[in-house]
């Protein structure tokens, strides 16, 4: 199928299933990142336009709008570029958990969930998309599922998460309707992650070290 037809079969498919609301507040308390962000920022800080200058990003970066405007940055493109990531990866459960762009100097097509959302970052940052309006966002999974990390999407009607467990993109209600609880995300450009507002917020005893030492799913 050509790649123009195939987009705007996607686009249909995305129409259907676009929020008309942001579902989750991220007004909560705010949390220090987790020491794998620190890392990440302190070896693509860079090229990221999100790392916090106090994170080892650049001090003048620039962030763009914090919703995607439309075709330049559409969704559908977004949604496909998150798939090809996922389609490359290999999935290797890390003994000690990176977070990388896959497919840069030093590293293979060999990672995890941190790995599909910061490498979709950086494919979209390529294309031209703002870099306010792409959040990493750590989410508990059902059943004891453990911590995962998936990626924040900000629209001009909503939020949407791109999640290398689903094919298209989800709401957030979709998601805590299966179970997935909302943990914190990224704000670019601060040094500082968001909590969930009081009605969504993780029990007090979840601690920093705790998310850092928890095992990341994947795919």
């Amino acid at each position: 199928m050509p790649f123009l037809a195939l987009m705007g079969l996607v686009g249909l498919v995305l129409a259907a299933n676009t929020p008309t609301a942001l579902a989750v507040s991220w007004d909560g308390a705010a949390m220090a990142p987790l020491p794998q962000y620190r890392t990440y920022c302190q070896t693509y800080g860079d090229r990221d336009p999100g790392c916090a200058a106090a994170l080892g990003g650049r001090s003048a970066a620039s962030l763009g709008g914090d919703r995607l405007s439309g075709k330049p940055d559409s969704l559908a493109m977004a949604v496909h570029i998150h798939r090809q990531v996922v389609a490359d990866l290999i999935y290797v459960k890390e003994p000690k958990d990176v977070w990388q762009v896959l497919g840069t100097i030093g590293t293979g097509m060999t990672g995890d969930c941190d790995d599909v959302v910061m490498t979709t970052i950086s494919r979209l940052l390529r294309r031209g998309y703002p870099r306010a309006a792409l959040r990493a966002t750590i989410v508990e999974l059902p059943a004891g599922g453990g911590h995962h990390l998936i990626l924040g999407v900000r629209l001009p009607e909503g939020e949407v998460f791109l999640d290398d467990r689903h094919r298209w993109q989800r709401t957030a209600a979709e998601l805590m309707a299966a179970g997935y609880r909302f943990v914190a995300q990224e704000v670019p450009g601060q040094s500082l992650w968001r909590r969930p507002g009081p009605a969504l917020s993780p029990p007090t005893g979840e601690t920093i070290a705790a998310l850092a030492q928890a095992a990341s799913p994947g795919v």
